[in-house]
């Protein structure tokens, strides 16, 4: 297996990050010893990813963000940018002025949320990204003035407005935006027609040369079903959803909190 895998991808929460939302030593030390390169593949933005990839040392490499909806290269140019238009945030504003949700608002490396909550102080612990605090009026004139579309929009609060959201959203939006709910209390609205594994190809193709059959991938969730299902050697660990795991090459029984992927890494690409 050591001979036909030569690059790495992970998804971050659930995945590669311990109880500690970190790194730990031993997951560290196994992308060390396998020495091969590893791109980081997440619902994050970019900004919540690189202090990951300083942890691991490896800054210089690519990033897939917002689930494949920005592609970034190892000399941080954008490859790929999918966004859907802010008009849909133009349907929302108003839903949203009457509701207690938290309404996170992403484009490039911008985050935008109207107030810090119990929500957006999750997110900045979760993943070490602050938000800038303001309207979703404001955010909206800024994206407008800016030309910018949006990469994500995150949802947090209670289920049933959420529910409605996608009441709202869907005559207009269904065709354009994907409704991800990894949660009750969670939904990514990102644009449609795109994943993980497609933005890994092209990945491959301008930044690496390889073949999505020498890829060794990990995952937890419906997100990652793609990237799973179509590389070389895909692992699920063990707290994955049952769908990840019957697309999966390999299951681990370990847990994200039991360092599923350097143990993995120590199971296929390290000789004893």
């Amino acid at each position: 297996m050591e001979n036909t895998i030569k690059i790495l991808c992970s998804d971050i929460d659930g995945t590669l990050l311990n109880k500690e939302r970190w790194l730990s030593d031993e997951t560290v030390y196994a992308f060390a010893k396998a020495g091969l390169p590893l791109i980081l593949a997440s619902s994050r933005p970019p900004q919540a990813m690189r202090y990951l990839q300083e942890g691991l040392g490896n800054l210089d490499e690519s990033l897939i963000a917002f689930n494949g909806g920005l592609i970034i290269g190892k000399d941080n140019a954008v490859i790929e940018s999918n966004t859907f238009p802010t008009s849909l945030l133009e349907n929302l504003v108003s839903h949203h002025a009457k509701h207690t949700y938290n309404l996170s608002i992403y484009s490039h490396e911008h985050w935008f949320t109207d107030k810090e909550d119990e929500w957006s102080l999750r997110e900045i612990n979760n993943t070490r990204a602050t938000p800038v605090y303001q309207t979703a009026l404001e955010s909206l004139d800024f994206l407008n003035k800016e030309h910018l579309g949006i990469h994500k929009l995150m949802c947090m609060g209670d289920p049933a407005q959420l529910d409605e959201i996608i009441e709202v959203l869907t005559p207009d939006y269904g065709d354009t935006v994907h409704f991800y709910r990894s949660k009750d209390t969670y939904i990514e609205i990102t644009p449609k027609n795109i994943d993980k594994a497609t933005a890994l190809r092209k990945l491959l193709v301008t930044e690496y040369g390889y073949e999505m059959s020498e890829v060794m991938a990990f995952g937890d969730n419906h997100n990652d079903d793609e990237l799973i299902k179509n590389v070389g050697l895909g692992v699920a660990v063990a707290n994955a959803t049952d769908t990840l795991k019957s697309l999966a090459d390999y299951v681990s029984p370990f847990t994200n909190k039991e360092n599923a992927v350097a143990q993995a890494i120590n199971k296929f690409l390290i000789a004893d």
